[in-house]
Order: C-alpha cells, then structure tokens, then sequence
C-alpha cells in the first residue's frame, strides 16, 4: 500500500474459509483502495508476552500472512503485508504512522479464544487512533465463524478525553479523577500516618514501640501509596502495553473507593487510640 489513503487489514487470526473471507471482503467494499495486511506476531502466553519471548511466534504471523495474502489476491484484492509487532495495538500504530490509511480492519478472536495480547483491543483503539476501526470477531478455526462485528467512529483531533500535552494520553473524567483522588489521597493518609507516629514519640518508632493501631495505620498509607502509584504510572505510561479492560477497571476502583475508605478505617483508628 502507498503512503496515504486505503485501508489497513490486521490479522490476529488467518482470513480462510468463506464465511470469513466473504464477510472481509464486505466490509472492504467495491472501494476498497490499497490494502495493507499486518500480522502480529502474537505469542501463546501472557508470560512470554510480558518477557517479549516472541521468537516463536514470526513463523506462525509469516504463515498467517501468506495464506490471508493468498486469500485476498484470489478475490481480486492486490494487497501487501508484512509480520508486525506482538502488541496488535502497537502493530497498529506502527502502519498508521508509514502507511496512514483511511480506515482499519481487524480480525482477531473473541474473549473465549483471544490472546493475552488482544484483550481490549479495540477499547484502546477507539482510545488512541482517529480512524475508523472495523473488528470482525471470530473463533479459532480452520474455517473460522465470524461471531461479532464491533466498530469504533473517528474522532477528530482526538478529542477522547483530556490530554495535557501532545505525548500523553488522552484521560477520561473517571481517569481524572482517579489520579485526584489517588494523590489527594495518599498525601492524606500519609499525614494521618505521620501524626501518628509523631504522637508515639520517636523512641517509640525506633524500639518497635507503636501500637497495633498505629502500625495498621502506616501499613494502610504504604499500601495505597503503592496502589495508587500503580493505576497512575498505568495511566500514563503503560496505557499502550495492555493497561485497559480489566486492570484499569480494577486499579481505578480502588482508587476512587478504596482510597476514601482507607482513610475512613485510618480516621477510626485515630479515634481508637
């Protein structure tokens, strides 16, 4: 595919069969342009993915590639690829960045079949790209069954969320107000942490003098100091690795909740005292 314009297919799985390969070729369309294929080269396990061992998995990207080049060519389509990153999104981003296509498509697996890597794919990519993105969800066959068609709509200029400058993400209110409360929050319970150990005297902190209540209050600061820490460094920095779906869910609940009822158990042992 030239520079500019077309369109970007991404294969998590090989386009083969024809229910599949008819329902790409719908949504490729009669002007469909240049089309570019990238295959991540997509590991089996969430632990080689976090250890970048992905030596194995080129081969079965390459042969994906060749068999979905094969497919297309077939139907008419004069499409190129090429093996592309482990991270699908990060694949992504890599092509839209050489290639800048008009639209992408996507093939990749449902929740029951997905690799680790795949897991809220298109979240980040209605997240992090203006394009238009096309998801056909489809099961691992040798024929796969297209079970979902998901899509995301351009937004321009980005405008997903509030970004505060051109290199950060761009943050929804719910991430906002995780991080305010996230830093509110631990500055807090760290001064109720220090009070505490201030009232017992400094010889008593060094003796191991505090009492139970005290320390379960330093204990409860330290803890949310690094949960906190946590879900903000996840915002952003790791926001293009895998920091969506699940854990972002779960980090930025305890953020929002489980800081203010830190505090509330952190005050009562105050009172207790």
């Amino acid at each position: 595919m030239t520079a500019g314009g077309g369109t970007l297919v991404v294969v998590d799985e090989t386009v083969a069969g024809a229910e599949l390969r008819q329902s790409l070729l719908e949504h490729l369309g009669p002007q469909a342009g240049a089309v570019f294929v990238v295959a991540p080269a997509l590991v089996d396990s969430g632990l080689k993915h976090t250890l970048g061992d992905v030596d194995g998995a080129i081969a079965p990207a390459e042969e994906r590639l060749r068999r979905t080049l094969e497919e297309l060519r077939a139907a008419g389509i004069d499409a190129t690829g090429e093996v592309g990153d482990s991270e699908p999104i990060q694949a992504i981003s890599d092509e839209i960045q050489k290639l800048h296509p008009d639209r992408v498509l996507v093939v990749a697996h449902g929740k029951e079949d997905s690799a680790f890597a795949e897991r809220g794919l298109l979240e980040q990519a209605q997240r992090d790209f203006d394009l238009p993105v096309t998801e056909l969800v489809v099961d691992r066959a040798s024929a796969p069954h297209v079970l979902d068609v998901k899509k995301t709509e351009p937004v321009a200029g980005r405008r997903k969320g509030w970004r505060p400058s051109r290199n950060w993400p761009p943050l929804s209110r719910r991430d906002v107000g995780g991080i305010v409360v996230a830093i509110v929050g631990t500055l807090l319970l760290g001064a109720l942490a220090a009070e505490c150990v201030a009232g017992s005297g400094h010889h008593a902190f060094e003796e191991g003098g505090l009492g139970a209540a005290c320390v379960a209050r330093v204990l409860i600061a330290l803890g949310m100091a690094l949960i906190n820490l946590a879900h903000v460094v996840g915002l952003f920095l790791f926001q293009a690795v895998g920091y969506e779906g699940m854990w972002s869910r779960f980090f930025v609940r305890l953020s929002l909740y489980g800081t203010p009822a830190a505090i509330a158990v952190s005050l009562l042992l105050g009172l207790s005292m």
